[in-house]
C-alpha cells in the first residue's frame, strides 16, 4: 500500500533552500536562486532558533533591532545560518505577524542601503505566497514494503 505524504508549501520552500545550500562555492546563481536565498536569510534573521534577539525585537522591543546582537545574528543568517532552516522556521515567521514597520526598521538598521529593494521584494513574496497557508501538495510514496 503506498504511503501518503502530506507536503506544505513550507515543506516546498524549505526543501528548494535545502537544494540551494548544495551549491556550495556557486557564485552565479539565477534570478529565482538569488530570491530564494535572500528569502533563507530573511527567515533565519527572524526565526526564533536561529535569531533569538531579532525574533523578539520585532514584536516586543523595536528600538532594539539596532542592537550589536541584532546585527551579528543578521551576519551570521547571511554568512551561513540560511542553510539550517525548516520548514518550522518558515511558518514560525510567517505567522509572527512581523508588521511592515517592524520590518523597515530591522532593514535599516541591518541590511546594506543597495540590497533594500531586493531584501523587499523578497519580503513581499514571500508573505503574499504564504497568504494561503492550507494548502497541501499531495505526493504518494510508490514504496513498498
Amino acid at each position: 500500500m503506498p504511503l501518503k505524504h502530506n507536503i506544505t508549501k513550507y515543506d516546498v520552500l524549505a526543501t528548494r533552500i535545502r537544494k540551494l545550500s548544495l551549491k556550495n562555492g556557486t557564485t552565479s546563481h539565477t534570478p529565482e536562486e538569488k530570491e530564494a536565498l535572500i528569502t533563507a536569510v530573511l527567515i533565519a534573521s527572524f526565526a526564533s532558533g536561529p535569531s533569538w534577539q531579532t525574533h523578539n525585537a520585532l514584536k516586543d522591543n523595536i528600538s532594539a533591532l539596532n542592537s550589536a546582537g541584532v546585527k551579528e545574528e543578521y551576519r551570521q543568517a547571511a554568512a551561513s545560518k540560511w542553510k539550517s532552516i525548516s520548514a518550522a522556521d518558515i511558518s514560525e515567521v510567517l505567522n509572527k505577524g512581523i508588521s511592515d514597520g517592524a520590518f523597515s526598521t530591522w532593514m535599516y538598521f541591518n541590511v546594506e542601503q543597495e540590497n533594500h529593494t531586493a531584501y523587499r521584494d523578497a519580503w513581499t513574496a514571500l508573505n503574499k505566497a504564504f497568504l494561503d497557508s492550507c494548502d497541501n501538495i499531495e505526493v504518494i510514496d510508490t514504496k513498498l514494503d
